[in-house]
């Protein structure tokens, strides 16, 4: 029964999405602001979504205080309605000229030269609400060609769609199940989108401080630079008020050289570095404190944290 539920709210999923996509030929400030009430729509009930970021905010967030915390959970609310738009944009863009919204785009030489010396570029983008959008929008305005590692949906409706909608600027699609083939296709001098902040539970991690708390950081990401020697850049952006994306790639320099806990601790001060200007644009809702050291409680339940 719960597998026809699924199936059936998968394609619920897609003909709410057909319904909107009229939205999307309005302009910019429209598409803001439909986005923005999207966003509070989710907010408000969105029950789970609320109770996981809230705890994030307090752990990650603690010096704030619980007006400024609630602020701050709109804020990444309203950044991931906007992102929604976004995306549906990019699915069914129509006339629309995306790729002016990418203003500049700093590092991508180091990227060419990485691939021109024989070395695939592994290209580390922290979660951040409007991840594939700026990927859209690299590989259009720059015509840059990378494979893709994403989670998908649990919906197989959904993940099928989004696959064939992704494929159509990045290819191929792995999951992070794909390991074999993320690894032979690193062998080779190309370039992969990848994501180091998944928490893959505490067999495949170690415990490096994330906003100064604990979080499992995946080891898979040295793993890979250092059977592969595939070079690790980050990848940073942000939108601005008026839609606009600047992108900027850094090398990290010695990562896979080393032991683990030095490459995942550098890597995560780097994640938190593009984060804090605007950490309303990171994906909060992510259940990214999950797994837990030996003897800590877990910290996402199904009661609703209230901020007071």
């Amino acid at each position: 029964m719960k597998k026809i539920i699924k199936f059936i709210s998968g394609y619920a999923y897609l003909l709410l999405a057909h319904l909107l996509i009229p939205l999307t030929w309005t302009n910019y400030t429209q598409q803001r602001w439909i986005g923005e009430q999207l966003g509070l729509c989710l907010l408000r009930f969105d029950k789970r979504s609320r109770n996981i970021a809230t705890i994030n905010i307090q752990k990650a967030f603690p010096s704030l205080s619980k007006a400024e915390q609630n602020q701050l959970l709109r804020k990444t609310f309203i950044a991931s309605g906007i992102s929604a738009m976004e995306m549906l944009s990019m699915f069914y863009p129509r006339n629309q000229h995306l790729s002016e919204r990418l203003r500049s785009v700093e590092g991508l030489e180091a990227i060419q030269q990485t691939i021109n010396a024989g070395h695939s570029v592994l290209l580390l983008f922290p979660h951040l609400t409007s991840v594939y959008f700026a990927g859209y929008l690299l590989h259009q305005k720059t015509g840059l060609s990378f494979g893709i590692q994403y989670n998908p949906p649990r919906n197989a409706v959904l993940t099928r769609v989004m696959q064939k909608k992704i494929e159509r600027y990045a290819s191929p699609v792995f999951t992070r199940t794909h390991l074999n083939r993320i690894v032979h296709f690193l062998q080779k001098p190309n370039i992969l989108w990848y994501a180091p902040d998944l928490d893959l539970g505490r067999k495949r991690s170690l415990f490096i401080d994330f906003f100064n708390f604990p979080a499992a950081t995946s080891i898979v990401t040295h793993a890979l630079v250092e059977k592969t020697r595939a070079k690790p850049f980050t990848i940073a952006f942000h939108r601005d008020a008026q839609g606009y994306y600047d992108i900027q790639l850094h090398a990290l320099t010695g990562f896979g050289e080393g032991p683990p806990e030095h490459d995942l601790r550098q890597l995560n001060e780097r994640i938190e570095a593009i984060v804090r200007p605007y950490p309303e644009q990171y994906l909060w809702q992510y259940k990214r404190y999950n797994t837990r050291p030996e003897g800590e409680e877990k910290l996402y339940h199904k009661r609703e944290t209230q901020f007071n």
